[in-house]
Formats: C-alpha cells, sequence, structure tokens
C-alpha cells in the first residue's frame, strides 16, 4: 500500500485500556503504591465486615445470594456461608458499601473499592490467586474508573447518575479480568459487556438501594470477565463510539481528555491519590465534623452551650445531603445536621452513632432543630472537580461568644492522610461483633503483607465467622 492511501488505526477505548490492563507488571508499582494499595485493601474490608450485620445485607442474602447457591466457590465475609463467585461479590459488594465509610476518588467522583475489589476477590478465589495478584488487579481497576472518571464522572454524578456504580462495573471488569489472566482483546470485551449493564442512580442515596449499586457493580463486572473468558464479545467502540458509552452517559461528551494516554502515567493511587473515611458518613459532612470535633475540644463545648450551629461549605457541594432532619441512621448519613449534632452531643462519629435510638435521642433531635447547612462561594476550591471543598463551622454559644473553624481538607485526604495506626484502628472497631480477635489479628497480618501473601484464599478465611446466618 502506497504511503498515500495508508492510514493509521487507532484503536477503541475498550480495546485500549484491555491492553493496558493486560499488559500491567506488578514492577510498575513502586514500594509506595503497594503501601497504599494494601492500606486500601483493609479499609476496604473493614467496610465490607462493618457491613456483614446491616438490614440491607440480610435482605440481599436472603433474597438473592441464597439463589446463587452455597456452591463452596467464594466467600461471603463476616458470615459462615459460602457461595459461588457472583453470589459473593454481589453480597461483598452490597456490605462494602452499606456503611458508607469507604474510599472516594476524586477524578472518578465516585467511590472505587466498593464494587471493584470484591469481584476481585471472589475472581481471586476462582484462579487460586496470590496478595500480589490482588494489588496488581485492584490497580488495573482503578486506573478504568478513574481515567474514564477524567472524561464523564462529574457529569455523571450532576446528570443523576451514582459514578460509583456506574463506572465501578468497569472497573470490577477490568480487575476481574486482570486476575483472571484475559488477554488484551477478552479483556476489551469484558469492558465492553460491563459497559451495557452500568446503572444507578443518585435518587437512591439514604437508601438501602445504594449498598446495592455496589453489589450489581462487582457482580456484574465480574460476570462480564467470565463471558468474555468463554468467549462472549461485544462492540470494540462500547466505550467511545457514536452510540457508546461516553455518548449516552454524557451527551456533550464530558471534558475532551485524550484519558488513554493518562493511563499509568501516573497511577491515580498515586497522583491525586485516594481519600479514605474516618467517618461512617457522606464524604461531604468529613471537614465540617471534623472542625466541630476540634471546636468541641479546645472550647470544652456541650450541648447546652449551644445557641446555633452553621455548617458552610461551597455552592454546589453538598448536593446529596438531602436529609435536614432525618428519621433512620441511613437518612442520617446524608445529613448535616445529624452529623454534626452528633459531633457535638458525643464528641465521635463512629458506627455506634448510626442507630436508630441515637437518631432518636431528645439531645440530638435538639441539636439537629438548631443546626443549618449554608454556602459561601469563598470556599469554592480552584479545582472545579474537586469533590472534597473546605467547610467553615461557625457555633454561637450561649454567652454570646462565636467560635469557628475552617478545615481544608479532611482527615483522610491525600493532604491530610490517616496514619497507618488509623486504618489499623478502623479494622478493629469495624470487626468487633464480626469477626473474633484471633481471626481479627490474622487478617491484619496477612493483609499488611499482602504482596508476600502466595494463597489469597488464607486471608478469605479469617475473615469469616462461624456466626449462622439465619435464612
Amino acid at each position: 500500500m502506497s504511503s498515500d492511501n495508508a492510514k493509521i488505526t487507532v484503536p477503541s477505548m475498550s480495546r485500549a485500556f484491555g491492553e493496558f490492563v493486560s499488559g500491567l507488571e506488578f514492577g510498575a508499582l513502586s514500594p509506595t503504591d503497594i503501601s497504599t494499595l494494601k492500606l486500601a485493601v483493609m479499609d476496604c474490608l473493614a467496610c465490607v465486615v462493618a457491613g456483614a450485620r446491616e438490614p440491607v445485607t440480610e435482605i440481599v442474602l436472603d433474597s438473592l445470594v441464597a439463589q446463587y447457591g452455597q456452591h463452596n466457590t467464594a466467600t461471603v465475609f463476616g458470615h459462615s456461608v459460602r457461595s459461588s463467585a457472583l453470589g459473593a461479590s454481589l453480597a461483598n459488594g452490597v456490605m462494602a458499601h452499606a456503611c458508607d465509610f469507604d474510599d472516594f476518588s476524586e477524578p472518578m467522583c465516585g467511590h472505587p473499592a466498593a464494587p471493584a475489589l470484591p469481584a476481585i476477590l471472589a475472581a481471586g478465589e476462582l484462579a487460586e490467586s496470590s496478595g500480589r495478584d490482588v494489588l496488581l488487579a485492584y490497580t488495573a481497576a482503578i486506573e478504568v474508573m478513574t481515567k474514564l472518571g477524567r472524561a464523564v464522572g462529574y457529569e455523571l454524578y450532576r446528570a443523576g447518575w451514582h459514578a460509583t456504580a456506574v463506572l465501578g462495573v468497569l472497573g470490577a471488569a477490568a480487575g476481574a479480568s486482570k486476575i483472571l489472566g484475559l488477554d488484551g482483546e477478552r479483556t476489551g470485551a469484558a469492558i465492553g459487556i460491563a459497559a451495557s449493564r452500568a446503572a444507578g442512580l443518585r435518587v437512591n442515596i439514604g437508601t438501602m438501594v445504594k449498598p446495592m449499586h455496589c453489589g450489581f457493580a462487582a457482580r456484574d463486572g465480574l460476570e462480564a470477565a467470565l463471558l468474555a473468558a468463554a468467549g462472549a464479545t461485544a462492540s470494540p467502540d462500547a466505550l467511545d463510539g457514536p452510540t457508546g458509552f461516553v455518548n449516552a452517559f454524557v451527551a456533550e461528551r464530558g471534558h475532551s481528555v485524550d484519558i488513554v494516554s493518562l493511563l499509568g502515567g501516573p497511577f491515580d493511587i498515586r497522583e491525586p491519590g485516594i481519600i479514605f473515611k474516618k467517618y461512617p458518613s457522606c464524604l461531604d459532612t468529613h471537614s465540617a465534623i471534623d472542625a466541630i470535633l476540634d471546636l468541641r475540644a479546645n472550647h470544652d463545648l456541650r450541648p447546652d452551650h449551644i445557641q446555633h450551629v452553621r455548617c458552610v461549605l461551597a455552592p454546589g457541594v453538598g448536593g446529596d445531603l438531602v436529609y435536614n432532619s432525618p428519621q433512620t441512621p441511613l437518612e442520617g448519613k446524608f445529613s448535616m445536621e445529624f452529623c454534626s449534632a452528633v459531633a457535638l452531643a458525643r464528641g465521635r462519629v463512629t458506627l455506634a452513632e448510626f442507630s436508630q435510638e441515637v437518631v432518636d435521642d431528645s439531645v440530638i433531635r435538639q441539636l439537629i432543630g438548631i443546626s443549618k447547612l449554608d454556602y459561601d462561594p469563598a470556599l469554592t476550591s480552584q479545582d472545579p472537580r474537586s469533590a472534597c471543598a473546605a467547610a467553615r463551622v461557625e457555633i454561637a454559644l450561649q454567652d454570646g461568644r462565636v467560635v469557628q473553624k475552617t478545615v481544608h481538607h479532611m482527615r483522610g485526604h491525600p493532604e491530610n492522610p490517616m496514619a497507618e495506626s488509623e486504618f489499623v484502628s478502623k479494622f478493629k472497631d469495624c470487626a468487633k461483633g464480626v469477626l473474633s480477635r484471633d481471626r481479627t489479628a490474622r487478617a491484619l497480618a496477612m493483609i499488611e503483607q499482602l504482596d508476600q501473601l502466595s494463597d489469597l484464599r488464607l486471608l478469605m478465611a479469617a475473615l469469616v465467622t462461624e456466626w449462622q446466618h439465619a435464612n
């Protein structure tokens, strides 16, 4: 063919993602990357275990997971039952997001671990994988979710889609494909299959459906990888074709970013990094909670000292804080008024505070009544795609004083990172009442050495309990 007639063939986005995922090698990860990934796995598994006794988990186990059968293939964490890989990924995905305690990615505008890691772990049990395999597969999953999120994540969110679910199924497919050893073509097909399963509406935030989004994404992503492994195909234009994922979800194509060229350069776990939660509530509440706890400690504040509380965010932030007078613990997670009341009254915001007893407590109700969520353009981030804006808290006291504090980066943000000891404490707190102390200690020890763990199933065995789920 003459040079005049020659043309360069540019691979489709799904095929390019597939080639990147299949070709990713562990040597590309730095020691810091590996440490971050291990903490991310510890954090996600803490959230899964914490969600083991949530009402939504009981419903999903009874109504859906049981129908997959107990094939003794994969682990349902925090329980004594086992299920098929699809059943386990569904259950563990629901549990990972049930307490809204899981990590967050700003480029993705969503939670990367809850939809992706359950699929990877279930696939890893099928493939008899190592801990190193899990870390590499999760890196691949994050890259697919966050790089695609740079193009569509915030536009998805503003349009009413739950980006965690919509992008999460693609990450789950990529991660599961990696750990199953699929080549670039089949991994691209898995991503294409998963694109037809992308869904999840923000209107269901604050209900049991929100954690189900992550369970569905984990299950459907794994299923896409298994189908691709068996030879199922998908359009090579499933992501970037005229009627593909990007154009279907974001009519204006979001930001015109060459996201394929950004894959691995650098990894998103490195830059901008992953945000981890210190409190089991909506991310938009965290900077304000940090400020309130600091003011409470430094000024010895008590509920009867308080005349009024004003929590101030940037305009456009706090779109999910829709419950100004929550009636359930789930609603409380998406209520700035409830979270501020709990922080002031209890001096902590832990799993224990999100109970019906606390929601109905007279002191909490009184503080909710004198709290207000407000907005100030001066707090707007210089990064228009930042999900973790600053918060200013102003507390008017009965003696006429007003105390205030501004927090620019919540605890757990890469600019204000949690210490490793805080991750360990979070895991132990989440495991209380679910895992024995011995199992908790064994699980932590294996996670801390995950890159040296030859058999993933050893860790899985430490994350179950003798507690019997009642069908």
